[in-house]
């Protein structure tokens, strides 16, 4: 038997309200429990180096600017002031589609080339009293080192890492100087009066019967900063355990805004086993109507490892909106009596003793 058209239709018109209002409810009340956002950075150039002893390159090169990335990050209330978040980013290298490398056990490198959340990937919760968080993650040293505390960052012809970075040596080849995995983290909370801080520990995960190496890839760091007004500064200190020789990194950063210039000042240690290399850094990122310019002075003293060298940059960059931006670097860098080892953009190396290395580049960054 067919069912009464006439009643099905009455029925249909009476129900399709209640049906929508439940679904339009239901909806809602999962958009206001939880955020998901898709975001990403994508940053190319030319770029052309030059170093004594080995011509030069001229090369398509990722991240002169900004570090290209392809990421997932959302957060769910639970209520009473406490949210879940999560955040998995990726990079990218938009020159030739590759993605970056991870560690495992911050002592090894997998990944390379292929699409891995080596970036960021924690799972975390937050609250009036802080943030906890869990997995690949900064570590609070390189924070001091980032375009908030560096006039070029880590980016670029111009950036901290070529002579902020450590020296590997002696069998070591630490992989937490900006990454660690394996990590629990704590952040105190934003509302301190202008003190900030983070703390984590990260474990190598090696076997309890691995010998000498048992400790290898365990991690322990700290940061503590105070930003109010024109004034920003901290310091940040950080050790993984290797039995090769244990890395350390130490920094601290200070600057002040001084009408459009942010006057800068970063000093930074690396010790590897016995070994020890010591920066200090002077610059400023000057605001100019739409744009910015950069200028950095670095100088590295050595200890029982590499050479003494010396680095200078200077670099603008003009934002055409929220989103793009582009951007010109120039910078050299200087070894000092025979030196080899330091070069600009990791590129082609210095080869002829106490030799130098310039670099030039200009790109677009758009952000998503």
């Amino acid at each position: 038997m067919k069912p009464n058209a006439t009643l099905t239709r009455v029925l249909q018109a009476r129900l399709h309200p209640v049906f929508a209002l439940a679904a339009l409810t239901t909806f809602t009340g999962l958009v206001q429990a939880q955020t998901v956002e898709v975001f990403g950075l994508l940053d190319l150039g030319y770029l052309h180096t030059s170093a004594s002893g080995s011509g030069s390159v001229s090369a398509l090169n990722p991240d002169g600017n900004t570090s290209s990335r392809l990421g997932f990050r959302g957060t769910e209330d639970l209520g009473g002031g406490l949210k879940a978040n999560f955040w998995l980013e990726a990079a990218v290298s938009p020159d030739n589609g590759t993605g970056g490398s991870t560690s495992t056990t911050n002592k090894d490198s997998v990944g390379g080339g292929g699409l891995t959340f080596g970036r960021r990937a924690t799972v975390g919760l937050l609250g009036s009293w802080g943030e906890v968080r869990f997995g690949r993650d900064y570590v609070p040293s390189f924070s001091n080192l980032t375009v908030a505390m560096h006039p070029f960052g880590t980016n670029g012809v111009g950036n901290a890492g070529q002579l902020f970075y450590q020296v590997n040596t002696g069998g070591t080849t630490a992989r937490t100087n900006v990454r660690a995995s394996n990590s629990i983290g704590y952040l105190l909370p934003s509302k301190l009066g202008g003190v900030y801080g983070q703390l984590m520990y990260a474990m190598g995960e090696q076997a309890s019967n691995a010998g000498a190496t048992v400790d290898d890839g365990n991690y322990l760091g700290a940061r503590i900063g105070y930003a109010a007004g024109p004034l920003n500064l901290a310091f940040a200190s950080g050790t993984t355990k290797y039995a090769t020789g244990d890395f350390t990194q130490t920094n601290f950063a200070i600057n002040y805004l001084v009408g459009p210039a942010k006057l800068m000042y970063l000093w930074g240690k690396n010790e590897v086993g016995v070994t020890k290399t010591t920066s200090n850094m002077v610059g400023t990122q000057w605001k100019v109507g739409k744009g910015e310019v950069r200028f950095a002075y670095t100088t590295l003293k050595a200890d029982a490892v590499a050479n003494d060298a010396s680095q200078w940059a200077v670099g603008y960059v003009h934002n055409l909106s929220k989103r793009t931006a582009l951007y010109t670097n120039y910078s050299q860098v200087s070894n000092d009596g025979t030196g080899t080892k330091f070069t600009v953009g990791g590129g082609n190396a210095v080869t002829a003793p106490g030799g130098s290395s310039t670099g030039y580049e200009f790109g677009m960054r758009h952000s998503f």
